[in-house]
């Protein structure tokens, strides 16, 4: 057994090596996609904001991503659309366009620049996730944890887009982090990390509204044992106000001097609004559409947009923890409550559990993104109690509960082996993806050639596809295609002629001027295939029992019309 720190320093090398191989994984894979729904609006609101100080059109999210996009896009020193036009919240769509599509900025640069922001985030977040579980669960814990999170498809494929999912993802991890920090260690350094990853993630989505019952849960939880002591009572009642302050002037920064925080509370009483009673978006799960969505989708996306492989390492964990404490219960059931309170694992744990409680009720059933906060929480749970596996079996070296549910030494190579299978399954289903990770689905769902089938909008086809059509025109010697598109991009942008079919957004010109009059092919995303936003038209219907001529980056459907 090598040396603790000898050890320490092995870990966190490999963790440093592998955040920065995701980092080039999903860099090279965003390189193959042209720009999906959302990402244009942030990237362009923010360019205008930084460039002209006009922060009124994007008010629909919180202003940190916009803001390091904008940053991003304005360092081209792009031409902006012309501000002749009143430019508000309804016009942001053709806001965006215009600057990216309708002009003479290079959208792929522009769009390049914007989304090496979210890669070095993604990367971060390998990191984050690996340090975590170190801290908490030893070297195999941290290495554990950054393998499973680097191999997340959709932290690859998010990681690549220039929206607020990934950076999410990571301000919330460091926040659960921190806010574990500051109960165990109360004071004001421990508040002020705290309050400003707090500040982070509430300015970067409203989903951070999750951690409000996660940092009440872990001061229950060391309160438990720590409610006696005045001293930690007195610190922690301190260490919690700098956080409040902390958190507070972190925002009216990012709020650009509001001290009303006006729009952060707009966006607060609109999230809550719409979580009671809003009108979602129509939801497509295993072939059936909802209006109202299914409490039990983010469950079933889970098992359809992860790895078997991280099935197989949860199930791992949920056995090992579950049979060796349950062992531990029959002869000392207060110690075993007692340590699981205090254990350095309880604050992944806790807020994967209510991170997806609040998943559960939610009507946001478009994509597994929405999710994304819990996947690295989920990874950190299982690095740590995978963890106990590094250590002998006679004890020594343990951190924390390991002592609890050590298991018994004739298992633990079994145990080993499995845990290298798992890794290995998990990394082979990512990589075998790639470029392609934003339209993963695990063997359950029939993999990524029928996930069409069982899944639809961000989790599949998210409008990412155009580069692949126009090299599929290019290799075909094909002048132009019929084309039903669900995105925001311009098709024609990216040198693709078409004659329009009915699309989510209605593509800019019936026929482009160099589209032939009756093209070949006929190409449908396939979100569009399945009719999901076309208001109970079913426009496509004949074509879903079709055998596709190619499929594109597994969303783009491409069908062969030629006369027979």
């Amino acid at each position: 057994m090598l040396r603790s720190r000898t050890a320490v320093r092995i870990a966190v090398l490999a963790i440093v090596v592998i955040a920065c191989v995701a980092g080039s994984i999903t860099g090279a894979a965003s390189s193959r996609q042209s720009a999906t729904f959302d990402e244009i609006i942030l990237a362009a609101g923010g360019a205008r904001a930084v460039t002209l100080d006009r922060w009124d059109m994007v008010t629909d999210q919180p202003p940190l991503m916009m803001w390091l996009y904008g940053w991003a896009v304005a360092s081209a020193d792009p031409e902006l659309p012309s501000e002749a036009r009143a430019w508000d919240f309804n016009g942001r769509w053709d806001y965006a366009r215009a600057l990216f599509f309708e002009s003479s900025n290079d959208p792929e640069s522009l769009l390049a620049r914007a989304r090496a922001v979210t890669v070095a985030m993604a990367a971060g977040l390998v990191l984050v996730a690996g340090l975590f579980a170190l801290w908490a669960g030893g070297p195999l814990a941290g290495v554990v944890a950054a393998t499973f999170t680097a191999v997340t498809p959709d932290v690859l494929a998010h990681g690549g887009v220039a929206y607020n999912d990934v950076p999410l993802a990571l301000a919330f991890l460091l926040c659960v982090w921190a806010l574990d920090a500051l109960v165990r260690w109360p004071t004001w350094r421990t508040g002020i990390c705290a309050g400003v990853a707090l500040a982070c993630a509430f300015g970067m989505k409203m989903s951070a509204l999750a951690l409000v019952p996660i940092a009440v849960a872990l001061l229950a939880m060391e309160g438990a044992s720590r409610w006696r002591d005045e001293g930690w009572r007195r610190d922690v009642g301190i260490a919690a106000c700098v956080c409040l302050v902390a958190a507070y002037g972190a925002l009216v920064v990012m709020y650009r001097g509001d001290l009303t925080l006006s729009l952060l509370r707009f966006n607060f009483w609109r999230t809550v609004i719409h979580a009671s009673g809003g009108h979602p978006a129509p939801a497509f799960l295993l072939g059936s559409t909802s209006a109202d969505g299914w409490w039990y989708y983010f469950p079933v996306a889970f098992l359809l947009k992860t790895p078997a492989g991280l099935h197989l390492a949860l199930i791992l964990a949920l056995w090992l923890l579950g049979s060796s404490l349950f062992r531990e219960w029959r002869i000392h059931p207060r110690a075993v409550v007692t340590g699981m309170l205090a254990w350095t694992g309880r604050a992944p744990a806790a807020g994967f559990v209510i991170f997806t409680a609040f998943l559960l009720r939610s009507d946001l059933n478009t994509g597994f993104r929405y999710a994304l906060p819990a996947m690295p929480l989920l990874c950190v749970f299982i690095g740590v109690v995978l963890g106990v596996l590094w250590y002998p079996v006679d004890g020594s070296g343990d951190r924390s509960l390991t002592r609890l549910w050590r298991p018994a030494g004739r298992i633990v190579a079994a145990v080993r082996v499995l845990l290298v299978l798992a890794v290995s399954m998990a990394g082979f289903a990512t990589v075998r993806t790639h470029p392609w990770h934003l339209s993963f689905v695990s063997v359950w769902g029939g993999g990524q050639v029928a996930g069409w089938r069982v899944l639809s909008d961000s989790n599949v086809d998210w409008g990412q596809g155009l580069l692949e059509l126009r090299r599929f025109m290019q290799e075909e010697g094909v002048a132009s295609v019929r084309l039903s598109y669900f995105g925001s991009a311009r098709p024609l942008a990216y040198g693709i002629e078409y004659v329009a079919l009915p699309s989510f957004f209605r593509l800019a010109e019936d026929r482009t001027p160099g589209a032939e009059r009756d093209p070949r092919f006929t190409v449908i995303s396939a979100t569009n295939l399945h009719g999901l936003y076309f208001q109970g038209r079913d426009p496509f219907a004949s074509y879903r029992e079709r055998v596709p001529y190619r499929v594109l980056g597994n969303a783009l459907f491409v069908f062969d019309d030629a006369p027979t």
